[in-house]
């Protein structure tokens, strides 16, 4: 999938969620209101309740005072009592149930004036019965007042009633649309999830079944790939073979005629030297030299064939015992170049004896091919370092550029071909034999004062390491 599918697929998705998410918060508010509506209708059944109880109390209040009149006892008072004491809460808690209508509201007040004057009419005419006696009480009732006071509270409630029915009805409906709503609104949200979910659960298929295809077609490709490097690996490695085998063949069937120009030109040159002329002795003086070099050149094309044929160690090697069969190799040219090899403790190492051996043959004789005019003083360390063992050679020769601590390590590399003689291959054969046990070498130098080797080597070699699934010969078993 490309990046652009991504970002459609994303916006797809982000487009399909909204929907449902739109109708969960739309049927949210419509719950919300409907809440609201049934508080409303509550307070209505609660406010149509105080009404009532208005209006009860009116009654209560001209129960009590006609009682107390015809029987002169005071236990009729007490629903006049009653009255008294509930009104005032009462009406309080009209006004507070009382909605956001003013015709109502208006009407609710009236009744409460009317139930308030009614009441005060009955404990005035009982006063006036406790205090003058009866017959000026009962002159105040006949007058009608409190009759009147009671028809009109009966009134008022009824247009109260009426009010808060037609109030309640609104909210009913109002209630009703909004149980529609939400139900409009869960069903659609449920539709609008069912669809997006039958559509991410075909999409995830879908996915799911490219993503096989894409695995299966990747794992295809790997196969074929695969054979391809097995194949190319077995032609390079044939290729290789051949290119060692004709290397070798054709290096060795060199040293035959080579051989025959070297003694032959030496024979000239030690017969005739003298007896000819000055030209004649430096062109013989040529052939022998260059005779000489290409022996070299192919003796160190054997050299590199051969490390690719040496056999795998089987167990550690003391380093030091590695320099002392190095500096026995180099007594000759140790002795005549006054040079010293001096070393500190070093490690036994699972290397191959013959290929490390060489390793110190040839950087010793580098550091006293390249001396100055003090006498060589080289100097062999080692040191563990994390998980690799450093092992370093320094001495007190001419050094080199910084600049070419690289290329002296190239195959036929030399700084001072010139001045002295070397094929230029012997540093190029110490970093394939440092790399095939896995390590690396570099240089260090500095123009006058000397130069230092560096080899880091695993400490894992430290180790005996036998690969079990073939057989293993040493070198020296084979030397």
């Amino acid at each position: 999938m490309t990046l652009s599918d991504q970002t459609k697929t994303r916006r797809r998705l982000a487009l399909l969620f909204s929907v449902p998410l739109a109708f969960s918060l739309l049927f949210f508010l419509v719950s919300i209101a409907e809440e609201h509506t049934d508080t409303q209708l509550l307070k209505i059944q609660g406010l149509t309740l105080s009404v009532d109880q208005l209006r009860a109390l009116a009654t209560d209040a001209e129960s009590g005072e006609r009682g107390f009149l015809l029987t002169d006892e005071k236990q009729y008072l007490l629903p006049l009592d009653q009255a008294i004491n509930d009104l005032k809460p009462q009406i309080q808690r009209c006004r507070d149930l009382e909605p956001d209508n003013s015709a109502l509201r208006t009407q609710l007040e009236n009744v409460a004036s009317l139930v308030t004057q009614r009441v005060n009419e009955a404990n005035h005419v009982v006063a006036t019965a406790q205090q003058t006696g009866k017959r000026a009480a009962l002159l105040a009732m006949r007058s009608g007042k409190s009759e009147v006071t009671m028809n009109q509270i009966r009134q008022s409630v009824n247009r109260v009633a009426d009010l808060l029915n037609d109030v309640k009805n609104e909210y009913v409906e109002k209630e009703k649309r909004n149980e529609r709503l939400a139900f409009g609104f869960f069903m659609g949200g449920s539709i609008t999830t069912l669809l997006v979910t039958v559509w991410l659960y075909n999409a995830v298929l879908t996915y799911l079944r490219e993503r096989d295809m894409a695995q299966l077609e990747v794992q295809r490709a790997n196969e074929e790939l695969e054979r391809r490097i097995d194949e190319r690996t077995q032609e390079l490695q044939h290729m290789n073979e051949e290119l060692q085998q004709f290397a070798y063949v054709a290096s060795h069937d060199l040293q035959e005629p080579l051989r025959t120009i070297t003694s032959f030109s030496q024979l000239l040159e030690s017969r005739y030297k003298n007896r000819l002329d000055e030209d004649a002795d430096e062109f013989i003086g040529f052939i022998v030299t260059a005779s000489r070099r290409m022996t070299d050149l192919i003796n160190g094309l054997l050299a590199v064939v051969r490390l690719r044929k040496t056999g795998q160690p089987v167990a550690p090697v003391p380093l030091q015992t590695l320099l002392n069969e190095a500096e026995a190799s180099l007594q000759a040219a140790i002795r005549d170049a006054d040079a010293s090899v001096e070393h500190g403790p070093l490690p036994a190492l699972v290397v191959d004896r013959v290929q490390f051996s060489q390793v110190f043959q040839n950087l010793i004789s580098n550091s006293i091919k390249y001396r100055s005019a003090e006498a060589p003083r080289i100097r062999v360390n080692a040191k563990r370092d994390g998980s690799n063992w450093i092992i370093s050679l320094a001495d007190n020769g001419r050094g080199f550029n910084q600049a070419y601590a690289e290329r002296i390590f190239g195959l036929f590399q030399r700084l001072h071909a010139r001045e002295v003689e070397g094929t230029g291959m012997g540093l190029s054969i110490v970093r394939k034999i440092v790399e095939r046990h896995g390590g690396r070498i570099w240089a260090e130098s500095q123009e006058g004062v000397g130069s230092t080797f560096y080899i880091s080597l695993p400490v894992s070699l430290e180790r005996l390491r036998i690969d079990q699934s073939e057989p293993v010969q040493s070198t020296a078993a084979r030397a």
